[in-house]
């Protein structure tokens, strides 16, 4: 069984949705729990997820997931992230029963079979993770002192419950966002990083190919990176419509290159999201 967690608001679950058919139609061979932190989802809403343990028999589950929202009160949060983003610090702590689970984004979409990727020896580290294709130093930008200054894109991230649990992670990272608020340029996925240095494993960008990788709007620093980096344009695994470009929004921004992709899987009849992007 293959556990999947995300978090969503009625903005995204169309997004979300298109995300989790994708999976199950490219891993037919798997099966698979999703678990949503769900913000303020309507009856509608739900019936969208709902709908994928009717059409998949390979969807053994979906369930949704609360969390107190006054831990939350004093979180940064702008036009495109907003407070219900954070809800993923408290994973590990909502489901004791698990000790491995995928963390995806809603604006991603599955190429094809995961198995790989949830198999990952994390080889002692808490997560694993994708390198952000920004590759900006935002470790030392934050002053945080770390062997590897490799700054994490959390749209993707496997992540070993147990031992987050054993390290008091989850209380750690509320503590860096509730203590540095100056910090979080990038919001949570700093605190991530600012408390996960040094503690996560480097996976291939094929399973988290961002935007800026897609469109070669950077190089990365180091020659062996750029490798995996062509290696991974010529065969994600899983794409992430980062930043402002969204398949399912068709005006007012660059289409993406790999829209169609996102377009597979889609429902025929979609809703158009406008507001409140996902990076």
């Amino acid at each position: 069984m293959i556990s999947i967690v995300s978090t969503t608001n009625s903005n995204f679950v169309t997004p979300l949705a298109t995300l989790y058919r994708s999976i199950l139609v490219n891993n037919p061979t798997n099966d698979f729990a999703f678990y949503i932190f769900a913000d303020q989802l309507t009856a509608e809403d739900k019936l969208q997820l709902n709908r994928l343990e009717i059409d998949y028999t390979n969807c053994h589950k979906v369930a949704y997931l609360s969390v107190d929202e006054s831990l939350f009160q004093q979180v940064v949060t702008d036009e495109r992230i907003v407070k219900s983003a954070y809800y993923r610090i408290y994973t590990a702590d909502l489901l004791p029963e698990l000790d491995r689970i995928l963390y995806l984004d809603c604006d991603l979409i599955c190429t094809s079979d995961i198995s790989e990727l949830w198999q990952t020896n994390l080889n002692g580290k808490v997560i694993a993770a994708v390198e952000d294709a920004g590759y900006v130093p935002r470790l030392a930008e934050m002053g945080i002192k770390a062997e590897q200054p490799f700054y994490f894109n959390s749209g993707v991230m496997l992540i070993d419950l147990k031992r987050w649990r054993d390290e008091n992670l989850t209380s750690k990272v509320m503590a860096f966002i509730n203590h540095h608020p100056e910090k979080l340029k990038y919001h949570d996925q700093d605190a991530l990083n600012a408390v996960l240095a040094d503690k996560w494993y480097y996976l291939h960008p094929k399973y988290n190919m961002q935007s800026r990788l897609i469109r070669h709007e950077q190089v990365h620093p180091l020659a062996p990176g750029e490798i995996l980096a062509e290696e991974a344009r010529q065969a994600p695994v899983l794409i992430h419509y980062s930043g402002r470009s969204k398949p399912w929004i068709e005006f007012g921004v660059r289409p993406h290159p790999l829209r169609n992709e996102y377009w597979k899987y889609a429902p025929k009849t979609l809703r158009l999201t406008t507001s409140k992007q996902i990076s």
